[in-house]
């Protein structure tokens, strides 16, 4: 004689199941993308402002049921923001944890461009910032030839320093990450738990 089990409703189970797992890859999915909404916004206000572009480059990247969203910085100097460059860039990705280290590490001997464009943007930076420049009676910065030369030298000076010592680092992205994954992770939890 046999045992025979019977097993009722397991399709019932089964589609209840599957629906259960759609509405939590859902839920996950929204709060990645809210988490990127977040750390978007808050290294928006945390990355240093000249002219305004890196701030509008920080941008999120909402996911669509793939359960991953990204944060996004679309100017070539944003990593050198991020991490600095050379001594400054050694001494501060050395205090970041193991996967920061490596994706710093990415950045490490690349170029945001050709050394005439890098004295022309720090030329253009010593201009609106009025350093070395002569002052007229109004108290503009002079576009005189004399005017020219001394903020010519300074953006030289300037140029050199960066190039021997680099720049230093102005986290923005790292501290935004940092201050938001234990939001993510509560919120991540209530779905899981439900």
């Amino acid at each position: 004689m046999g045992v025979m089990f019977q097993i009722q409703g397991l399709d019932a189970a089964i589609k209840h199941s599957n629906r259960l797992a759609k509405e939590v890859k859902q839920d996950v999915q929204e709060e990645l993308n809210e988490f990127a909404d977040a750390v978007s916004a808050l290294a928006k206000r945390l990355a240093p402002a000249d002219e305004g572009h890196l701030r509008g480059a920080i941008a999120p990247i909402r996911g669509n049921g793939n359960l991953e969203a990204s944060i996004v910085c679309a100017v070539v100097y944003a990593a050198f923001m991020e991490f600095g460059t050379r001594k400054y860039a050694a001494k501060y990705v050395a205090t970041l944890p193991q996967d920061w280290r490596t994706y710093a590490a990415t950045f490490k001997g690349q170029s945001g461009g050709s050394m005439d464009e890098f004295i022309q943007a720090i030329m253009a930076w010593v201009r609106r910032k009025g350093i070395s420049g002569d002052r007229t009676k109004s108290g503009n910065v002079s576009n005189s030839r004399s005017s020219l030369d001394k903020q010519q030298s300074a953006a030289y000076a300037i140029s050199l320093n960066i190039l021997q010592n680099g720049v230093k680092p102005h986290p923005f992205l790292y501290p935004a990450v940092i201050a938001e994954v234990p939001k993510l992770t509560e919120r991540l939890k209530k779905i899981l738990n439900k």
